[in-house]
């Protein structure tokens, strides 16, 4: 994993964690919020990359 898709991952995390705390009713659907990010993560680093 390079540095880069690794520092979306943890942007991903981080949004996820945002929204959480500032929505709590979010917090039953955290991991899959959090799934979905990552993905969007994953596929905007292989548009951006090449």
């Amino acid at each position: 994993m390079t540095p880069h898709v690794l520092l979306h991952n943890l942007f991903g995390i981080g949004i996820g964690l945002i929204l959480v705390a500032f929505v709590p009713s979010l917090g039953a659907n955290a991991i899959m919020f959090g799934i979905v990010v990552v993905v969007a993560a994953f596929v905007l680093d292989a548009a951006v990359v090449k």
